[in-house]
């Protein structure tokens, strides 16, 4: 069960480096990045997400059974990693890939469903996809935003109030729901970045995936998964930034891996699953 959350201080990240020593670090070295990050910017190539229907219904082991029931409900909200940016066939994206390792560990079919656009901010989730969420509550959330935060330089005071907003607005939306809250990827190692300028956006993102972590901390119900494994050039789209197929296959493999207990945990709870 979600649980809305307020502000707090934040815990120093790994290494005991002080926030505003970290924070200082990044301000300082933004300015002799500008020039990359306009370049990166201009040149970069920009692909969109599928253009097929961002919906469908995932049956475990791929195979319709004549018992199914209610299928339980997983609807993706955020960023381009939920527009599925990186692939071309809707059943291709993140939340198709979670929905079909859903299925498959909890014994359930799972309906799903994409609430994203491609460079959406935490206040773009918060303010204006998640005003298009469905009507009836659902079982899971699969949310992806931060990195477009990053890029617009959010200050780490307005990332964190967005955060808490938006668990606040899933939880009134789905009491019962399990909110997965994907961690900000490594941009350090996206090939598109070069360096310096990788290293600096990487600093931020680390900065402001520690804000992440704590703004869910323990609240029932919401979890962060934490991009804590490599990302290699060839787990890439061509654009160098967004993920390939099968690194989005791999990511929801990770996900159900994860969190299999509480997926498990949420079939049982609504038995054969809502009317």
């Amino acid at each position: 069960m979600i649980r809305g959350c307020a502000l707090g201080r934040q815990p120093r990240t790994r290494r005991n480096i002080p926030y505003p020593m970290r924070s200082l670090l990044f301000w300082s070295a933004l300015p002799f990045v500008l020039p990359q990050a306009m370049w990166v910017r201009l040149r970069a190539p920009r692909f969109a997400g599928p253009a097929a229907a961002a919906e469908g219904l995932a049956w475990p082991g791929a195979v319709a059974p004549a018992d199914a029931g209610a299928p339980l409900r997983l609807v993706g909200l955020g960023d381009s990693l939920i527009e599925g940016v990186g692939v071309t066939r809707a059943e291709d994206c993140l939340t198709a890939c979670c929905a079909r390792e859903f299925a498959d560990a909890s014994g359930r079919a799972v309906a799903w469903q994409t609430v994203g656009r491609s460079g959406a901010t935490s206040a773009g989730v918060l303010h204006k996809l998640a005003a298009r969420l469905p009507p009836e509550p659902v079982d899971f959330f699969l949310v992806s935003a931060g990195v477009n935060d990053v890029t617009a330089l959010r200050r780490r005071h307005e990332w964190r109030a967005h955060l808490d907003a938006l668990v606040t607005r899933l939880a009134r939306h789905s009491p019962d729901a399990l909110a997965v809250f994907l961690g900000l990827p490594p941009l350090q190692r996206f090939p598109v970045l070069p360096s310096p300028l990788a290293q600096v956006l990487g600093l931020r993102a680390r900065q402001l995936d520690a804000v992440l972590g704590a703004a869910l901390g323990a609240l029932p119900g919401a979890r962060h998964f934490r991009f804590d494994f490599e990302a290699r050039p060839e787990d890439f789209a061509p654009d160098g930034f967004h993920p390939s197929g099968e690194s989005y296959a791999r990511v929801a493999q990770k996900i159900a891996a994860r969190y299999a207990a509480e997926i498990a945990a949420a079939a049982s709870a609504t038995g054969s699953g809502r009317a």
